[in-house]
C-alpha cells in the first residue's frame, strides 16, 4: 500500500495476476488495473460515498501478549460498522501519520495501522498486514496510470 495526500494505491500480486487498486478520497470513483499475462485491463468503479457506512462503535481490545509487527509494538482495536462488518486493527502509536484519510476506518486511529482484518456481515474475512515499511516521500507519478496500455472494461 502506498499513500500520499488523499491518494491510496494497493497492489495484489499472485503468480497469474497483478491487480492494482487506486483511489482518491476527493473523487467518487476508483480505478482497478489487472495484468494477466500479456493482457492488461482497466476498470473504473463508483466508490461508495463516505456517508454510506458509519462506525457504530470503536473499542480498544486488551491483549495478553505483546503483538509486534515489523519491530513495532502494536495495540488492538475493533471497529464495528453500520453494514454489519468489523475491522480488527493492529496499530502502533510509535509512529503517527500526517495523512490518514486514505481509509475511512483509520481516520481516528491514534497511530499507524500495520495490520487489519475485515470481516463482512456474512463472515468473509480479508486480512492485510504490512510486510515492509518505508516512510520516504512518494512521487505523485506513482499514482498515474498510462491508460493507453490497458483495455478498458465497462462498469456494469
Amino acid at each position: 500500500m502506498w499513500v500520499k495526500g488523499n491518494q491510496c494505491k494497493t497492489r495484489l500480486t499472485t503468480a497469474q495476476l497483478v491487480q492494482t487498486f487506486l483511489f482518491n478520497t476527493q473523487l467518487n470513483k476508483a480505478t482497478i488495473t489487472k495484468d494477466i499475462g500479456q493482457s492488461h485491463f482497466l476498470q473504473t468503479i463508483g466508490y461508495p460515498p463516505v456517508s454510506k457506512n458509519s462506525i457504530v462503535s470503536q473499542e480498544e481490545i486488551a491483549t495478553d501478549s505483546a503483538i509486534n509487527i515489523l519491530g513495532y509494538r502494536c495495540k488492538a482495536l475493533q471497529l464495528k460498522w453500520s453494514d454489519g462488518s468489523t475491522y480488527d486493527i493492529l496499530y502502533t502509536d510509535s509512529l503517527n501519520l500526517t495523512v490518514n484519510q486514505f481509509e475511512l476506518g483509520f481516520k481516528n486511529i491514534p497511530g499507524l495501522v500495520l495490520s487489519y482484518t475485515i470481516t463482512s456481515a456474512k463472515g468473509m474475512r480479508i486480512k492485510y498486514q504490512a510486510t515492509q515499511l518505508d516512510l520516504s516521500p512518494l512521487s505523485l507519478s506513482l499514482f498515474t496510470i498510462n491508460s493507453e496500455l490497458y483495455q478498458a472494461i465497462d462498469e456494469k
